[in-house]
């Protein structure tokens, strides 16, 4: 007879060996387009990325310079000093690494859904994962003289530690494809 829970006897073997996990501290992550990702974080995230996506693959203004005053989120220098003073409390975006040339603009978007709103899972169960999720993610877009600009995204491992520090304990990370499609 073959038996799936653990013995009496094996469960304190195997909270041991959880406890190194729990101790370092490691988050909850979501990577590829069928990542388990929750429904809910998952939109939530969505409501912050679809508007500005239109404006990052397909500029409106002609040069890097008006291009990125077009987009109207928060900006971040860089410095972990002043990270504190994003108000991420609700999730929302942040723009970091901001550069540009005559011909081209570089940034990195760092987003973060906010707390989970207290509803059922798109399944119709009790929700138990991370309260919040985020994401990062550069762009690059080059201006071209007679063509269209064109916009490319670079997919991210992981985001500022002190962009991820204003976030709940529990927050996790979902690499930017999590939210293609």
């Amino acid at each position: 007879m073959v038996t799936t829970t653990p013995s009496a006897k094996r469960r304190p073997i195997l909270l041991l060996a959880a406890l190194p996990i729990l101790l370092t501290g490691c988050r909850a992550e979501y990577h590829g387009h069928d990542s388990g990702i929750d429904g809910v974080l998952w939109r939530q995230i969505a409501a912050f990325e679809d508007p500005l996506s239109s404006g990052f693959y397909r500029p409106s203004a002609g040069d890097p310079a008006a291009y990125l005053a077009g987009l109207e989120v928060q900006r971040w220098d860089g410095l972990d000093a002043s990270a504190p003073g994003l108000d991420l409390r609700n999730g929302g975006v942040v723009l970091y690494d901001v550069s540009s040339t005559d011909s081209a603009a570089e940034f990195s978007v760092f987003i973060t859904s906010g707390p989970r709103a207290d509803v059922v899972t798109d399944e119709g169960g009790k929700y138990t994962g991370p309260s919040t999720v985020y994401t990062c993610y550069g762009m690059e877009t080059e201006f071209r003289s007679r063509e269209q600009p064109s916009a490319d995204r670079i997919i991210f491992d992981d985001c500022p530690p002190a962009l991820v520090e204003l976030l709940p304990e529990d927050a996790a990370f979902a690499s930017g494809e999590v939210f293609d499609g």
